[in-house]
């Protein structure tokens, strides 16, 4: 859930920036209590991946004044990001307030915890990069100077949510851009993951390779390598994702590697997907991914269970 204040920071993204938007997202947090389940709010800034056309025509503020390079999702369609203002020292604080209102936002709207998105492209990892972070304060150079807006957001959380309720999600990555992998990613990553420790989180969630690490700094995490070497330097209960079917996710588990298993996509296309893993049932992997991100159920929630599929089998050969 993005939390910007005033503007929209992503397209289509929803909120938790306002007191108003609980009474909303308690009627989402209702249904899924009443169903048995439990859900977790996911924060994130967007940062220089957002657009001006999302921003009433202003610039996104960044770590520093980097084009990161990738493409943002508009009302319009996908266009290249822009060079981004660099945050002054003024604006930072306000930016860590407003990830402590949308997480007490969260919990007031009934959710069961929190997760600080602090992976793949947005505002901490452009803080967390030396190619996206080029500042000579107190919030660039060293690594624990480029960490230190991540661990000011995550003090400010645990102000107002309990630590064992509030997890964070982090890891290399090696992306185009200027999100491709360096020789400080790994270093970075591993100061970071050890000093989450000393916070009692409920859960460190961790991506796996979703592109190909080949060639890269980070060569040596590919496949279960991620899980292999973080697995002894963070204590907590450690949640993989990315490419898991029943089989890796048991493994992994068995193996000592992991706590949970996470899925993504498989979600998306299986809405029945905890019971086709207890009756090990197939898995339904043609995703559409052009419709995962756009507007409407197409794509997204109209994927048929296991049920349905083998009764339209069952008429398609009557």
């Amino acid at each position: 859930m993005w939390k910007q204040p005033k503007r929209k920071a992503s397209n289509r993204s929803l909120a938790l920036r306002c007191v108003s938007a609980t009474s909303y997202w308690r009627m989402v947090t209702d249904a899924v209590h009443k169903a048995g389940g439990r859900i977790i709010a996911q924060l994130w800034h967007t940062g220089s991946v957002s657009h001006p056309e999302l921003l009433n025509g202003a610039l996104p503020v960044s770590a520093s004044g980097v084009n990161p390079l990738q493409m943002s999702v508009t009302p319009s369609g996908k266009k290249p990001t822009v060079t981004p203002r660099a945050m002054t020292t003024a604006e930072i604080p306000r930016t860590v307030a407003d990830y402590s209102k949308a997480a007490a936002n969260a919990m007031e709207g009934g959710f069961d915890g929190v997760q600080i998105q602090a992976n793949y492209l947005y505002l901490i990892p452009q803080f967390l990069n030396t190619a996206t972070n080029v500042r000579t304060d107190e919030y660039g150079g060293s690594a624990e100077n480029r960490a230190r807006f991540l661990f000011e957001v995550l003090e400010s959380v645990l102000k107002v949510v309990n630590s064992g309720l509030v997890g964070i999600k982090i890891a290399p990555m090696h992306e185009k851009g200027a999100f491709a992998a360096n020789d400080e990613t790994l270093p970075t990553i591993e100061y970071v993951i050890k000093r989450l420790n000393d916070y009692g989180l409920s859960h460190l969630l961790m991506m796996g390779a979703s592109t190909d690490f080949s060639g890269s700094p980070i060569a040596s995490l590919t496949g279960d390598g991620m899980f292999q070497h973080f697995r002894p330097i963070f204590r907590g209960p450690l949640i993989a994702n990315v490419k898991m079917d029943r089989e890796r996710g048991n493994r992994l588990i068995v193996d000592g590697l992991a706590d949970l298993i996470a899925f993504g996509r498989p979600y998306i296309s299986n809405p029945d997907l905890v019971e086709r893993l207890a009756t090990n049932a197939p898995l339904n992997n043609d995703i559409k991914s052009e419709t995962i991100y756009g507007p409407g159920p197409e794509g997204y929630v109209d994927y048929p269970s296991n049920a349905d599929s083998c009764q339209n089998t069952k008429e398609a050969g009557k």
